[in-house]
């Protein structure tokens, strides 16, 4: 909803009414009526008045027509130093200046100067780099998260690839060792079958020392310890240790070194 604009005569008579035109020297809104009597004063008479609607088109727009240093209403131009001055401005820094001349007649036909065509061409080309500029930062904008995705498929290729390579090792490694174990359970066995054997066989070396002792004669005692000492000293105790082979231990050797070398990056 467009906002109202009061009228300024009505405001400074207690009177809230909303404005119809818009007096662009007053800088005030004025109804019907005050209009009529701005019209016929003297020193308003030649004001330039526009609709409230046309006002609304340009209030935003960041205009003053008051001294910014000595807070007087801006009358006069001087073409030297191209600036519009108030009248505190004339007798103190322009009071040399022999071209000043009031700011109506300054403005005069200022719609139609060169300055203001130059102004709106200055505007449309500095649109037009604005517009560039949107355009490049938008297709910047999606290249990045072009690239983003890119980046993110890599690494998750990159994943699956290390988690196939790791499953190979990972089967590689299970298959040396079912067959390293085997090897050595079958070598335990071997020796299981040959310390049974050797049990059984003391066993019964046993019986016969005994029966020796009881009833052989020395020489006989003496002859069969020698071969009996024989049978005792060949049995010997092995122990069987799964180690990896040397292949493996470099693969693993070289996969963790991989590892860390990125994990430092």
């Amino acid at each position: 909803m467009a906002s109202v604009i009061p009228c300024g005569p009505c405001l400074y008579d207690e009177t809230h009414q909303n404005a119809r035109k818009w007096c662009t020297s007053c800088e005030e809104g004025l109804i019907e009526d005050c209009e009529k009597t701005h019209k016929k004063t003297k020193t308003s008479r030649d004001h330039k008045l526009i609709s409230i609607d046309d006002y609304r088109k340009i209030k935003d727009v960041s205009i003053t027509f008051i001294c910014s240093d000595h807070d007087k209403k801006l009358d006069w131009f001087c073409k030297s130093y191209d600036k519009a001055l108030s009248v505190v401005c004339l007798p103190t820094v322009h009071r040399s200046c022999s071209d000043v001349i009031p700011i109506d007649v300054a403005a005069s036909n200022a719609r139609q100067s060169t300055a203001i065509s130059d102004l709106q061409e200055a505007i449309e080309v500095t649109l037009c780099n604005i517009t560039h500029c949107i355009n490049n930062r938008n297709t910047t904008k999606k290249d990045i998260e072009k690239q983003e995705k890119d980046i993110r498929r890599i690494i998750r290729d990159t994943r699956t690839k290390i988690n196939s390579h790791l499953n190979e090792l990972e089967e590689k490694l299970m298959q040396t060792l079912v067959s390293a174990t085997k090897t050595c359970k079958s070598k335990c066995n071997n020796c299981l079958q040959q310390f049974n054997i050797q049990e059984k066989n003391l066993i019964k070396l046993k019986d016969q020392v005994l029966q020796m002792k009881k009833f052989a004669s020395d020489k006989l005692v003496m002859s069969e310890i020698e071969s009996m000492k024989t049978a005792t000293d060949s049995t010997n105790d092995y122990k069987f240790n799964l180690v990896l082979n040397s292949d493996i231990q470099k693969i693993l050797n070289g996969v963790v070194k991989e590892f860390r070398r990125n994990s430092s990056h």
